[in-house]
């Protein structure tokens, strides 16, 4: 049995099950079959190409069999005398909505909104030598005649169909080519093969297509049309004649862009030999020749996609146990094999494969080792650091102590939340079981994280704060270890600022001892929700480290915050005390707990209960959560030695209190800076701090401190003594900066978050020596094209990437591609179209036959089918989501629930599938419920046909307690949420519907199974063939997915377009404002501070200037800084009008005194303005929010409408405009 397991073999044969019944034939080459072929089989045929006008047109065929598709509706043909279809051949296929239009976003991709229709004939195009002599082409096909046959039960005859293989090889010769041919070669009755050939330069051009040239009825009887039908083609000796389409070894190649050059380059051995026409194509190469053997068309084509794995790095030390703890003598000789053998790498293997190259490739590749080399000297950097600097070496051992920890506990958790008889100290011993291997680096990790110290150390580091600072790039497959790299730099900065302690800068004191050191920012609330999981884990270690050694790492605890939509965790105390006193009632429920965003222990895996293990305690304004841990053994239980239970923060108003080490937080949530000037702490402008209640801003007095010292109290059996408020000097800002997930930085939202970048660089930045300080920036992805270009626009910094990607994408030293076998299987797609049948249905069909026989295989295999019992169906648009979950709930519902030959029933309680969503249509708590029942398993002893069965009896016979259970997910419906964060290493089936709109989305979303090697994914893509693009993909399939990381579209990001400054930068201005005047008595801070910028014109001039000098770094444009200036100043000239007006009235939303009349200077964008001067004010709440929506009410009957139409009104008028009005 291979690694991967019988899993494997399962694949396998859910593959050969939808072939059968998707293409078939089912029953063998000669199959007699009960339904018409057309009814039966939703691809690989083609249609009668036209018909005769004279023929009568009946309800059935000669035979008595009625014609219908897949879908039950009569087929019909069209005519070539139809007017309103001239020159259409073929039978036309229904227009609907689903398959004539997309959605708004994709309408430039419609297809024709004329009759489509279902194709006549199927081929492909290649190219061959102009030599090349003669081919061979066989064509093969199935036609399917009617007959007769008694029905046993009834006595009635009922109409069969039998199948008849055809067979037909023809020679085609080339020889003597020299100008543009075309033949049509006869190869059956009605049936023909189209050959055109034209010469183009030293290669031939050949176009063949199959024809169904079949005269019919307008009923297109099944017997009409083909069937499994296929064309190869392979040269008459058999050499290898098939030239691939572009090859860059040719001296031919010619290419203008840099990157596009060096993919090329990196993808030279991954050619393509045919395109497809109707149909996809396959071909067999010839070994390293660089030419193909035989090319051949196919319905069902597949690709796979191999596994990525971290390289070797020969001797070098990767075990965090042993780095937790190593020496300065030992640190070179643990690491240094992997820097040395990384320099060999390049010197050796790499310039011999670079002199090998053609000459016109060798300057592209020279470029490429060029840039791996600048990265083998900033590992050999960051390795003398660690060995010459004592508190370098310190915090690097305190990060390997914390990551230890944190892996070995996350899988402990894992253990316990995938099986709750499992003890702490069970799931404990299993992992460490493993030794080392349960707490290691990948060689890449290791590397990343050594190239990043020198930043990290020094703050002034030119790869971090110079005129040629950079984002440092993680640039590796997903599921590859990419959250682990960044955590382990978390850990370190945690580290590295305890021990630097307060530095001076050039406005006075910075305390790191204190502050948010690392801020990591997601697009999507889910993404955000779980990684807070992951790497809450990471700071319960940490806060334990600091705790044993409270005089190195300091007496603030280690905390981490989730900064999210108010949706999502609630803004206030007041807001979070009331959820969990509803939660605690007798009749609450925590379904509305947002409070609470984990529902187990990050640290031991014990689920934490709503009602007993959140406390909301009013003395301190504080949320507590605990682990449900009734042993004591958790340290984070109630009875545990940590008074505040679980180190995490969820309330907004307890962040900006408690800033907390590790802020986790939505990209928009930013955009409420100008509006919430109490998050000024977090970039670590804070003036007082309170013992009891933490930093206060001016806008919290009012909320929970009060004057300046509070005098002892008991409340609830806990003393609390006496505090002061005293003033504090500015905190250090983040020093890190992580943009995971890179690639959803686009379009509108890029663009906002782009703008919005400014003051966010401009807040964590402060001056030391005379240089200005600027955060680290690291982002990750596993899909990017045109990196550089995406991020100066958004960061105004250069960008490297890591590992470099030399000359092979199958090698870069610190990752390896796996070659294809059934001991290591990559990830498998198969691509299906079904031409003439609505979209939808062919939704239904696939969902039938992936539901049936997932139930079969785990009949068969047990436990090895787990994998694709439970399909996960990803949707570009939530209207196609939506329409598909109808049709589970009702369609394939009644058709699983059945016994359909040769599958057995599928295995459902009252008749019902267990469906889930992963959509922005539902809750968060609702995602996390969703995922958590993701991650169950289907047991044999349970789900299978024979494990229904018995518990159906045991329940029958009272011997099962506690009813039916949780039952594992067959469906679950996801959007673009599922992109990214889903990490269910049970999963291997997926259905993607319609290609997503771009090569990115695609890659993230499928890349979602198949994480667990073994337990290897297969991704069902199901292209919508109404669409060109759709199509585009389909019939070149195997080669888009061979290639599709070099596929990828770059992304466009225009922050500094017109439009995008017109409506951001007063945002921008009040948010610097607000967070850069904190502490002084009569700053713009506060609330009221909105009004009194009439006194502060010089330090508003100020921000202006820093404002204006981070964005001509992102815009490199003439006169750019100008245009900005200008457009701040404008900005700051309409703010004191409007301070004039008020009257010291103005406030930026909100007044703290309830009893003072005030107008906010801050409008929302769903606010309808009157004036085209108050445009000016419009700040969104969100980066998301573009345009003010509006609710559109539809209803049959007028009274049911909110505002009806007036008696009076003039009679709506749908006539066409005619004349000058046209």
């Amino acid at each position: 049995m291979s690694e991967a397991g019988p899993s494997v073999v399962v694949r396998q044969e859910l593959l050969r099950s939808i072939r059968q019944e998707l293409l078939g034939p089912r029953g063998g080459a000669e199959e007699e079959i009960p339904a018409s072929p057309r009814a039966m089989y939703a691809i690989g045929g083609i249609a009668p190409v036209t018909i005769d006008p004279g023929l009568d047109r009946l309800p059935f065929d000669a035979d008595g069999a009625e014609s219908q598709g897949v879908d039950g509706a009569p087929v019909q043909a069209i005519s070539e005398a139809d007017p309103e279809h001239a020159g259409q051949h073929g039978v036309p296929v229904p227009t609907d909505e689903e398959i004539a239009t997309a959605d708004s976003d994709d309408e430039e991709d419609s297809g024709p909104k004329g009759a489509l229709t279902h194709p006549s004939s199927m081929g492909l195009r290649f190219q061959v030598a102009s030599d090349a002599g003669s081919l061979v082409v066989t064509a093969a096909w199935g036609r399917y005649g009617s007959f007769q046959r008694v029905n046993e039960e009834t006595g009635r005859n009922r109409t069969w169909f039998r199948r008849e293989p055809v067979q037909v090889a023809e020679e085609i010769d080339l020889a003597g080519t020299k100008a543009r041919r075309t033949e049509v070669v006869q190869l059956k009755q009605d049936v023909s093969l189209r050959v055109e050939v034209f010469p183009l330069g030293d290669r031939l051009i050949v176009e063949l297509a199959l024809s169904n040239d079949r005269v019919t009825g307008d009923d297109a009887p099944p017997g009409d049309w083909l069937f499994q039908t296929e064309l190869s083609v392979k040269a008459r000796e058999g050499s290898a004649c098939f030239l691939p389409s572009r090859d860059i070894c040719e001296p031919g190649y010619r290419e203008d862009d840099p990157e596009r050059r060096r993919l090329d380059l990196q993808y030279k051995h991954r050619l393509e030999y045919a395109v497809g026409r109707t149909c996809s194509v396959n071909w067999e190469e010839a070994g390293d020749q660089r030419r193909a053997t035989k090319v051949l068309t196919t319905w069902l084509p597949t690709a796979d996609v191999p596994q990525t794995v971290a390289g070797a790095a020969g001797q070098t030390v990767t075990a965090m146990r042993v780095l937790a703890d190593i020496g300065a003598g030992d640190i070179r000789r643990a690491l240094e094999p992997m820097v040395s053998g990384y320099v060999t790498w390049l010197d050796e293997d790499q310039a011999k494969t670079a002199g090998s190259l053609p000459d016109h490739l060798k300057e592209t590749a020279s470029e490429a080792i060029g840039d791996a080399r600048i990265a083998a000297s900033r590992l050999e950097a960051g390795l003398a650091l660690l060995e010459g600097d004592p508190d370098t070496l310190k915090a690097f051992r305190f990060m390997n102590r914390a990551m230890r920890r944190q892996r070995i506990r996350s899988q402990v958790a894992a253990k316990r939340a995938a099986n709750a008889g499992v003890t702490v100290d069970e799931a404990l011993a299993e992992v460490e079981a493993d030794g080392d291997k349960a707490a290691s680096w990948r060689p890449f990790q290791l590397a990343f994280i050594l190239m990043q110290l020198p930043a990290l150390v020094n703050p002034s580091d030119p790869h971090r704060s110079g005129h040629d600072a950079r984002v440092e790039l993680l640039f590796f497959p997903t599921g590859g270890g990419k959250t682990e790299a960044y955590l382990g730099l978390a850990a370190f900065t945690f580290a590295i600022r305890r021990l630097q302690g307060t530095l001076q800068g050039k406005d006075g004191e910075l305390d790191g001892g204190d502050g948010v050191a690392v801020l990591m920012r997601y697009t999507l609330r889910l993404l955000t929700s779980q990684q807070f999981q992951r790497a809450a884990a990471l700071v319960c270690a940490t806060e334990l480290i600091r705790q044993e050694d409270e005089a190195t790492w300091g007496s603030e605890p280690f905390r981490i915050g989730l900064w999210v939509g108010s949706s999502v965790s609630p803004k206030r105390f007041a807001e979070a005390q009331a959820q969990v006193q509803l939660a605690k009632s007798e009749d609450g429920r925590a379904h509305g707990l947002t409070v609470l965003q984990i529902k187990r222990c990050p640290w031991c895996g014990t689920p934490i209960d709503p009602k007993s293990d959140v406390e909301a305690v009013a003395t301190t304004q504080r949320i507590h959560v605990y682990c449900g841990d009734d042993a004591e053994e958790c340290p984070f239980s109630a009875r545990g030695p940590e008074d505040e239970g679980l180190p995490i923060l969820t309330v907004d108003e307890e962040i900006y209190r408690h800033p907390p080490t590790f802020l986790l937080a939505t990209v928009d949530k930013f955009a409420r800076l100008a509006r919430e000037g109490e998050a000024a702490s977090l970039f670590g402008y804070v003036a007082e701090h309170c013992e009891r209640h933490g930093y206060r801003h001016p806008d919290a007095r009012g909320d929970s401190c009060k004057g300046q010292k509070h005098n002892a109290v008991t409340k609830g059996g806990v003393a609390y003594p006496a505090v002061e408020v005293r003033p504090v000097p500015r905190l250090r800002p983040p020093d890190l900066i992580i943009q995971d997930e890179l690639h959803l930085i686009t379009g509108a939202l890029g663009t906002a978050v782009g703008v919005f970048e400014n003051v966010v660089d401009v807040l964590c930045s402060w001056s030391q020596g005379g240089q200005a300080v600027l955060p680290l920036i690291v982002a990750s992805t596993a899909t990017v094209r045109k990196a550089d270009e995406q991020v100066r626009n958004l960061y105004g910094r250069g960008v490297d990437v890591f590992p470099p990607q030399v000359l092979d994408v199958r090698h870069t030293y610190f990752s390896q591609e796996l070659a294809v076998t059934e001991d290591q299987p990559g990830r498998k797609y198969l691509g299906v179209a079904a031409h003439g049948i609505r979209l939808t249905l062919a939704e239904i069909r696939i969902a039938e036959v992936l539901l049936l026989a997932g139930q079969k295989l785990l009949d068969e295999h047990g436990k090895a089918a787990d994998p694709y019992m439970t399909s996960v169906a990803y949707f570009s648009a939530t209207r196609e989501l939506a329409g598909m979950r109808r049709y589970l709930d009702d369609d394939v519902t009644t058709r699983v629930s059945g016994k359909t030959e040769p599958f057995p029933r599928r295995t459902t309680d009252f008749s019902r599938l267990a469906i889930g969503e992963l959509t922005s249509r539902i809750s968060a708590s609702e995602i996390g419920a969703t995922l958590d029942g993701l991650a169950l398993e289907f047991d044999p002893g349970r789900w299978s046909t024979a494990g229904k069965a018995a518990f159906g009896n045991a329940m029958q016979e009272g011997k099962v307690k506690g009813g039916y259970g949780q039952r594992p997910y067959d469906f679950v419906l996801a959007t673009s949420m599922l992109q990214v964060g889903v990490d269910v290493p049970r999963l291997g089936l997926m259905l993607v519907v319609g290609q997503p709109k771009n090569t990115a989305e695609y890659i993230q979303a499928s890349s979602r199974v198949g994480r667990d090697a073994s337990k290897p994914g297969l991704v069902v893509s199901l292209a919508n063939w109404a669409r060109p693009r759709d199509m585009a993909h389909f019939e070149q399939f195997r080669h888009y997915h061979e290639t599709f990381y070099a596929q990828v579209e770059a992304l466009s990001v225009t922050p500094f377009s017109e439009a995008a400054l017109e409506r951001g930068l007063m945002g921008v201005l009040v948010s610097a404002a607000r967070v850069l005047d904190v502490g002084r008595p009569d700053s713009l801070s506060p609330e009221l501070g909105a009004g009194r910028v009439l006194d502060e014109s010089q330090r508003l001039d100020k921000v202006i200037e820093r404002l204006t000098e981070r964005a001509s770094r992102a815009y490199l444009e003439p006169d750019f800084d100008e245009r900005v200036r200008a457009k701040l100043i404008q900005r700051k000239d309409r703010w004191f009008g409007r301070a004039k007006e008020e009257s010291g009235g103005l406030v930026y939303e909100r007044s703290t005194d309830k009893n003072q009349l005030t107008r906010p200077l801050l409008i929302s964008p769903e606010v309808r303005t009157t004036t085209a001067a108050e445009k000016v004010f419009v700040v969104a709440n969100s980066m998301r929010e573009v345009q003010p929506e509006i609710n559109l009410l539809v209803s049959p009957s007028p009274d049911r409408l909110a505002a009806k139409e007036p008696v009076d009104a003039p009679r709506w008028d749908f006539t066409p405009p005619t004349g000058k009005d046209a």
